[in-house]
């Protein structure tokens, strides 16, 4: 007799769209139930309308409770730290706030998540964490400061909580992906690098399969592999081309800023005194 398919319960932050929303539709394609969490309800109540193995939690990773991790009954086998948001811009003219807010949505809200979910019990024993990170922890990406430290600091933490979770049999997975064709780059760095990315479908299938083998880096896309392999060559080589890629955007009289809330995106000219 064969043996019986394992399913898993799979949590995925940022799911309403882009490669969080790919990622939901691969895993409950192939029978596992998904959680989404996004602060987008109107394009997570759609994605969970039209399967009937995805499920949408309204939620902010920046202003959260822990009754609202408390109140979820089920544990995860997988969880997916992939919700992020962005500012880019002339580093001169982007204010400290929206800076921050990067730093509370992309790192500080996965780690505060993820505490509650280990303290609760809600990451069960051998369960798989994963990180999606961003080729920018290795090509330096002058036009989003923040976005790019913010990655550089959850890579950090993923690497420091490997060890802490062994004991467990929790494996941690950072993935590196590049520029990407999804409403994300669209509104953040449409300007700056209007060439199309890889399909957000085929990195998330390529992101499935490395969790399934529990590796512990991955490199999704051409472009992220490119990036390690030339910082691994030369990173004042990487910092270089970096300059000349985005020099002419970045000029000292520059003052187009995108701004984005975890909800919204904001663009218009930024006072130099902010």
């Amino acid at each position: 007799m064969s043996a019986k398919p394992h399913f898993d319960n799979v949590l995925i932050t940022g799911g309403a769209d882009g490669l969080g929303r790919a990622l939901a539709l691969t895993y409950a394609g192939q029978g596992h139930q998904v959680t989404v969490l996004d602060v987008d309800a109107a394009r997570g109540e759609d994605l969970a309308s039209h399967h009937d193995r995805i499920a949408f939690v309204p939620f902010n990773l920046a202003n959260f409770t822990q009754g609202e991790v408390e109140q979820w009954s089920e544990g995860f086998d997988i969880v997916i730290c992939n919700a992020g948001i962005s500012v880019s811009g002339d580093f001169r003219h982007i204010s400290s706030e929206a800076e921050r807010e990067v730093f509370e949505v992309n790192v500080l809200g996965h780690i505060r998540l993820l505490k509650l979910l280990l303290q609760s019990g809600r990451i069960r024993r051998g369960a798989r964490l994963v990180f999606v990170l961003s080729a920018s922890v290795y090509l330096p990406f002058p036009v989003a400061l923040a976005y790019a430290a913010s990655k550089a600091a959850l890579d950090g933490f993923a690497n420091a909580l490997e060890p802490y979770l062994r004991g467990e049999r929790i494996s941690v997975t950072r993935v590196y992906p590049g520029p990407m064709n999804t409403a994300h780059h669209a509104k953040y760095y449409a300007q700056f690098t209007p060439r199309v990315g890889a399909a957000p479908e085929n990195v998330a299938r390529t992101i499935v399969k490395a969790v399934a083998r529990r590796q512990r880096r991955v490199f999704p896309d051409g472009a992220g592999r490119l990036c390690r392999l030339g910082y691994g060559l030369s990173g004042q080589m990487l910092a270089a081309l970096s300059h000349r890629l985005f020099r002419a955007e970045l000029a000292p009289t520059s003052d187009q800023v995108c701004v984005a809330t975890q909800g919204r995106l904001e663009e218009g000219a930024i006072p130099a005194s902010i």
